[in-house]
């Protein structure tokens, strides 16, 4: 994109363009240094902050708005009139006449390109316009582009920054504001000589030239820096800017002006749905005095607040009584994903009333705000279709690795198909089991980080309620719906046997209620580990998959190696649709075993108990 060209009419105060690139980094404060007191006696509002897309200046009390500074931005009009909704141009970042796009709420404020200049208003003014016309900033998210920290361009984010204190109608700071504007886009458009066009008494044009005298004076004596360390290079535009805005503050707004007012720093933001979004912040106010701040800003918009304490303790507050689920949803989320849930007790988990609750008492949380806030989004937001469908194709592929990884080294030990009875026996099934289980570890591991562990059941299992999931797993194994390994080739209970009846369930565990119902836990809800019983997505899907890969097995007896219940006369599909039942109802009572325990082993135990019920079995009917 060509670059564009300096601002130099009548009247602009020095263009950036100009600036000495030899400037040190100035010494504005950033996150860490929110809402302590200033020179002045007002609090540092301004923060400098940095996302996915780089970095970006802000106002605590403005969160939704983004300003993104970037030296010689100029996006051609028709791209600008693309970009995403919710997007401000500012003073020449678009190279584009002024525009108004209510639609998508795309605008644009500048008096450069594609308008006479001398009779359109400057860019702060035209912000001060769309502030006193009404536009409310608190219902949605904002991104304001600029190329330059010039005072026109400094004045119009201010403005965008501060509409609240404007649009509640507070006469003091609307006497200092409204004038400050209006001669730095006279100046701006029209050059000093025709200032008595203002229309000023000489006493207010002599204080409105003082109080901009005074913003140049700050710019200047930041562009004035000499510089240190032997690095030439110039100003930061977010530090300048930053600076140029608490100096504005300093000549708006009375000293203790926000004293009264709680102070805090917004951590992290996400949309739940329906214009709702979930706020982390941090104070130390109580969370019904920042709920009564976080309505001030966001309006509507405000569905539930988490506030946090210190670094591991939050409250929860749900502040939108008519969401489609309460804070269960959240605790039940925040629990499947938190390493510190249930750390020091059954006790210790995220809880309270669907209006109200915390972070474990007895540990805090070991998660992130960012993390909490993505919890709170996927408890109250029904994922999209494709992320739903997305993970059980991965379910799919990634246990159909670990089979292939089985049934390749059970085929290279016996030279034969491995699907066949032949291929199952002597040494193919211990060669199976073992690398199939080993293979899905190696998979868990990579898929399970320290962070996203308990979503695959890698923890002790908490409580012991998952053992009423137990008669539903001796049922599938009385049907042939367990991983039981046939005869060795030195019988019944040698040690290919042996191993290979350890290693079976180990291998199904760990690629069905590891692999497979973790992909899925991501993007569908789940019973925890207290509360009501239900059949989950998860459970129910990796039931069917468990299901799908069980029937090749053909379900030979321990002690013959032919198929668990042999055919009866007329219905030769017998003992395979009774291997069907059976591991149906196993794999949907293992998948509840482990979303009640929120363990693998918990699963694992029952299944080793189901082969030894199937062993039983087969030894009565042998």
């Amino acid at each position: 994109m060509k670059p564009h060209p300096p601002k130099s009419g009548e009247g602009d105060p020095t263009p950036v363009a100009d600036l000495d690139e030899s400037a040190p980094p100035l010494p504005f404060p950033t996150d860490d240094a929110a809402g302590e007191p200033a020179v002045g006696g007002l609090p540092n509002r301004y923060l400098i902050k940095e996302d996915d897309e780089g970095r970006y200046l802000t106002c605590v009390e403005a969160p939704e708005i983004k300003i993104r500074l970037q030296r010689d931005l100029s996006v051609p009009a028709a791209a600008a009139r693309k970009y995403p909704e919710g997007t401000i141009f500012l003073d020449g970042a678009a190279l584009a006449p002024p525009f108004l796009d209510l639609e998508r709420q795309v605008y644009n404020l500048d008096h450069h390109e594609g308008c006479v200049r001398r009779f359109t208003l400057a860019s702060c003014e035209q912000a001060l316009v769309l502030v006193l016309r009404g536009l409310d900033l608190r219902t949605r998210a904002w991104t304001v582009w600029a190329n330059s920290p010039d005072l026109d361009t400094v004045l119009a984010v201010w403005l965008l920054l501060n509409a609240l204190h404007l649009s509640e109608n507070n006469a003091d700071i609307k006497r200092t504001v409204i004038p400050l504007v209006r001669l730095e886009g006279l100046i701006d458009s029209q050059g000093l000589e025709l200032v008595e066009f203002s229309g000023f008494s000489e006493p207010q044009l002599a204080r409105m030239t003082r109080l901009l005298e005074q913003l140049r004076e700050a710019e200047l004596e930041h562009l004035r820096r000499p510089p240190t360390g032997g690095e030439m290079r110039g100003p930061d535009l977010f530090e300048l800017t930053a600076s140029l805005l608490h100096k504005i503050d300093e000549l708006v707004y009375p000293t203790g002006f926000f004293e009264e007012m709680p102070m805090m720093e917004e951590l992290a933001r996400e949309e739940l749905g329906g214009e709702r979004i979930v706020v982390v912040c941090h104070s130390e106010s109580g969370i019904y005095e920042i709920e009564t701040v976080l309505k001030r800003l966001y309006g509507k918009r405000l569905g539930v607040i988490i506030l946090q304490k210190d670094d591991s303790n939050y409250t929860l507050r749900q502040v939108d009584s008519f969401l489609p689920v309460n804070l269960e949803a959240a605790y039940r989320r925040l629990n499947l994903i938190d390493p510190a849930a249930g750390r020091g007790g059954h006790s210790n988990r995220w809880g309270g009333s669907g209006e109200i609750g915390g972070s474990p008492r007895r540990t805090g949380t070991d998660l992130t705000p960012t993390e909490i806030a993505r919890a709170c989004k996927l408890a109250y937001q029904r994922p999209p279709i494709r992320d739903r469908i997305g993970s059980t194709l991965l379910a799919l592929v990634w246990s159909a690795v670990a089979m292939a990884a089985g049934w390749l080294a059970q085929g290279l030990a016996v030279g034969s198909p491995p699907w066949t009875w032949e291929g199952q026996r002597p040494g193919g099934s211990l060669n199976f089991a073992a690398v199939g289980a080993y293979s899905a570890l190696a998979i868990l591991a990579v898929l399970s980080s320290q962070r996203r562990r308990r979503l695959f059941g890698v923890q002790v299992p908490v409580g012991n309620s998952w053992l009423l999931a137990a008669p539903g797993v001796f049922v599938g194994a009385v049907l042939g719906g367990v991983w039981v390994a046939p005869v060795g080739p030195d019988g019944p209970f040698g040690l290919f046997h042996v191993l290979a009846l350890l290693h079976l369930p180990l291998f199904a565990e760990l690629t069905f209620r590891g692999i497979a119902h973790g992909l899925l836990v991501r993007f569908f809800s789940v019973v925890g580990t207290q509360g009501r019983w239900f059949l989950s997505w998860p459970a129910a899907i990796s039931a069917l998959i468990y299901t799908f890969w069980t029937v090749p097995l053909g379900h030979p007896s321990p002690t013959t190696g032919v198929p668990f219940w042999p055919a009866a006369p007329g219905w030769p599909l017998a003992p395979v649709l009774l291997s069907v039942v059976g591991a149906l109802v196993a794999g949907v009572s293992l998948a509840i075993c482990r979303e009640r325990s929120g363990s693998l082993l918990a699963p694992l135990t029952l299944h080793y108990s189901g082969v030894a019920v199937a062993l039983l079995v087969a030894k009565f009917i042998g």
